[in-house]
């Protein structure tokens, strides 16, 4: 039962369909079955793509709660108003 990506060529719509024997997939939003079925790349893993990956979790988090800090301390300094 793979998974296959899909555009649909009705409404521009891609998406991913679990697709089961021969029944066909349908678009979710506009229900058409004119699609087209897209080359999927494999996700490669790997220690190197690993680590990158965390960097790339550990900015954005720090950013966030950068973000967070900084929401938090101008809604304390405005909250007596």
């Amino acid at each position: 039962m793979p998974i296959y990506e899909y555009n649909c060529r009705a409404c521009s719509n891609q998406f991913e369909a679990l697709v089961r024997g021969s029944k066909l997939p349908e678009c979710p939003e506009c229900r058409s079955k004119d699609l087209e079925r897209l080359l999927s790349l494999p996700a490669v893993k790997s220690e190197t793509t690993h680590d990158m990956a965390m960097r790339a979790a550990k900015r954005r988090d720090h950013a966030e709660a950068k973000d967070q800090a900084h929401e938090q301390r101008k809604y304390e300094l405005h909250h007596d108003d």
